[in-house]
C-alpha cells in the first residue's frame, strides 16, 4: 500500500465519510499534541537544572517556532500539490525522530537540536486545518476549526498532567513517553487517515515551491498578498506575540514564584486545558449560530488580555485555578473564529499554502514573543511578561475592530449565520 492509495477512496461530499475523516483528524491532532504538551511542565525545569536562565529557556520555544516559520509554507505547498495525507505522515515520522533525540538529550545544545528537528517537521496542524477546509462549507467551518481546537484543549488537559506525573518517576521518563506517543500517532495515521484534497483541483507548479520558501513576513513586506490577506497575516503575528508569554514563561513563572513542582505545573495546565476544550468543542459551535465570528474574535481577545494581566495579581498558586480559565475561555473563543474567517479568504487551490502562511505568521509571533518574554522576565521581574502580553493582546482586539469592515465583509458575516441542519457542535 502506498501513501496515495486512500485518495481514490475519499469522498468528501459524503456526510458519513466526512464525519469519519473529521474524527480521524481529531484523533491525529489530539495524540500529536499530547506528545507536545507533555513537555510543558518538564522542559523548563529540566533546563533550569542545567543552569539555563529565563532567556535560554525561552529559546527552546523560539528555536522550535523559528524552524516552523521557515518551513510551514513549504509544507502547505506540498499538501496542495501531493495531498494532505503524505504531508501528515512525513510530518509525524520526523516528529518521532525529534522526540527520540530529545529523550537522550543531556545538555542544552542537544535540546536545541531536537527542537529544530521538531519544528521542521511540525506540519500536521496546518495539514489538518486544510483537511477541515476540504470537508466543510464556510458556514460550518468555525465549528470544524473548533473541533481541532478541542483536540488541542484535551491534549493540554492530558499532556501536562501526564508529564508532571511521569517526571515524578524520573526526569527523563516523560521524554521517553513522548517518543512512544508520537510513534503510536504515526501508526494510527498510516492505517486510518485517507486523502481529502479534491482530485480535480489544480495543483501548484513546482516553481511555486521557491516562492513558498521565502519567509512569510518578507512576503508581506513585498506585498505579495492583497490587503485583506496581509491584515490577517499581520494579526496572526501580533496575537501570537502575546500568547508566547503563556507558552514560554508561565511554567518557569510557576516554578520560581510559587516553587511549584512539575506535577503542580502539569495540573494547572490541565485545568486550563479543560476550559479550552469545553469552549472550543462546545461553546464556539453554539455561539456560531447566533454570534458573528468577528464579534467572537474581539470578545475573546479582550477576555484573554484581562486574564493575562490578572495572573500578576494572584496571591497564591491556588488562585490560578480561578484566573487560568479566563485566559482559556478567551483563547477558545477567539482562535476558532479567527481561523475560520481567515480560511474563508483562501481559494481551495491555495488553502494549504495560505493556512500554512497564517500558521507561519503565528509561529513568527511565538519566536518574537518567547524571546521577548524571556528577556523581559530576566530584566524586569517574573510578572512583567504577562503585563506586556496583556497589552499586546488587547491592542490586537483594537486593530481587529478598527479594520473590521475589511477583515469581515458582509458576505462573510452572512456565512456565519445559522444554517438548517448545522452539525452538532459537540465533539
Amino acid at each position: 500500500m502506498t501513501v496515495e492509495e486512500p485518495r481514490q477512496e475519499s469522498d468528501p461530499a459524503s456526510p458519513s465519510r466526512s464525519r469519519l475523516i473529521m474524527g480521524i483528524v481529531f484523533a491525529t491532532v489530539l495524540i500529536d499534541f499530547i506528545g507536545f504538551s507533555i513537555l510543558i511542565p518538564v522542559l523548563p525545569e529540566y533546563a533550569d537544572r542545567l543552569g539555563a536562565n529565563a532567556f535560554e529557556i525561552a529559546l527552546i520555544v523560539a528555536i522550535y517556532a523559528l524552524t516552523q516559520l521557515l518551513f510551514l509554507p513549504a509544507w502547505g505547498w506540498a499538501s496542495d500539490r501531493f495531498g494532505r495525507r503524505p504531508v501528515i505522515l512525513v510530518s509525524l515520522s520526523g516528529t518521532v525522530a525529534s522526540f527520540i533525540l530529545l529523550a537522550y538529550a543531556e545538555d542544552m545544545a542537544t535540546i536545541y537540536v531536537s527542537r529544530i528537528l521538531g519544528g521542521f517537521f511540525a506540519a500536521s496542524i496546518g495539514a489538518a486545518q486544510a483537511v477541515i477546509t476540504d470537508l466543510t462549507e464556510p458556514s460550518k467551518r468555525a465549528d470544524g476549526m473548533g473541533k481541532i481546537g478541542a483536540a488541542l484543549g484535551i491534549a493540554f488537559v492530558l499532556g501536562p498532567a501526564l508529564g508532571g506525573l511521569l517526571a515524578g518517576v524520573g526526569p527523563k521518563v516523560p521524554f521517553h513517553a513522548v517518543s512512544a506517543i508520537a510513534f503510536v500517532n504515526l501508526i494510527m495515521a498510516w492505517f486510518f487517515l485517507p486523502e481529502t484534497r479534491p482530485i480535480d483541483e489544480d495543483t501548484p507548479r513546482r516553481g511555486e515551491l521557491l516562492h513558498s520558501l521565502v519567509p512569510t513576513p518578507i512576503r508581506m513586506l513585498m506585498q505579495v498578498h492583497d490587503r485583506r490577506i496581509g491584515l490577517y497575516l499581520y494579526l496572526w503575528f501580533h496575537i501570537y506575540v502575546g500568547f508566547a508569554a503563556v507558552e514560554g514563561s508561565f511554567p518557569l513563572y510557576l516554578l520560581k514564584r510559587y516553587e511549584a513542582t512539575s506535577l503542580d505545573v502539569g495540573i494547572i495546565f490541565a485545568w486550563i486545558g479543560v476550559f479550552v476544550a469545553l469552549t472550543q468543542g462546545i461553546l464556539v459551535g453554539r455561539l456560531a449560530r447566533s454570534m458573528k465570528e468577528g464579534s467572537m474574535v474581539i470578545v475573546g481577545l479582550v477576555i484573554t488580555a484581562i486574564g493575562l494581566v490578572a495572573i500578576t495579581v494572584t496571591p497564591s498558586y491556588h488562585w490560578l485555578f480561578v484566573v487560568g480559565p479566563i485566559v482559556a475561555i478567551g483563547n477558545g473563543l477567539a482562535f476558532p473564529a479567527f481561523t475560520s474567517l481567515y480560511s474563508q479568504t483562501c481559494e481551495a487551490r491555495d488553502a494549504g499554502e495560505l493556512l500554512g502562511q497564517g500558521n507561519s505568521m503565528g509561529v513568527s509571533g511565538r519566536v518574537v514573543g518567547a524571546v521577548t518574554a524571556g528577556w523581559v522576565m530576566d530584566r524586569f521581574g517574573l510578572d512583567s511578561p504577562f503585563v506586556v502580553a496583556g497589552i499586546v493582546i488587547f491592542s490586537g482586539a483594537i486593530i481587529f475592530g478598527a479594520f473590521h469592515s475589511i477583515l469581515v465583509p458582509d458576505r462573510t458575516l452572512e456565512s456565519a449565520a445559522p444554517t438548517p441542519g448545522a452539525a452538532d457542535p459537540d465533539v
